[in-house]
């Protein structure tokens, strides 16, 4: 009979180990599943820009936070940053993709540092 109680007991054990990790958050109330299901939301964001020939992820930064994507960094085109949006949009699990990615003009020299000693204006 003892043996039963002590099976018992470390049946018991373990279950409550098990419910107290399932319970397991950061001191903001977000879940561990929470914050691996965000990151994982972002890769498969990131990864369906890799796979794009138009997007492939240069320079496009992802984050994600309960289903919400944000899209930041720079593009070559207005078509390039409607695309990575349209492709964030189908991953499933994405709520709502929000577009902070800006256009580069064309490359821009970077300004003059105060220690360049070159003197000229650049045009």
């Amino acid at each position: 009979m003892t043996r039963s109680t002590r099976n018992l007991g470390v049946v018991l054990c373990l279950l409550l180990a098990a419910m107290i990790a399932g319970c397991a958050g950061d001191r903001m109330n977000r879940g561990t599943e929470e914050a691996v299901d965000d990151s994982l939301l972002a890769n498969k964001v990131k990864l369906a820009f890799y796979s794009d020939k138009q997007v492939r992820g240069r320079q496009i930064e992802v984050e994600a936070a309960q289903g919400v994507v944000q899209l930041n960094g720079t593009v070559s085109s207005t078509a390039e940053a409607q695309r990575a949006v349209q492709l964030a949009q189908q991953v499933k699990g994405v709520k709502e993709v929000r577009n902070h990615l800006q256009v580069q003009e064309g490359r821009q020299e970077p300004a003059p540092s105060a220690s360049s000693g070159s003197g000229k204006a650049r045009p």
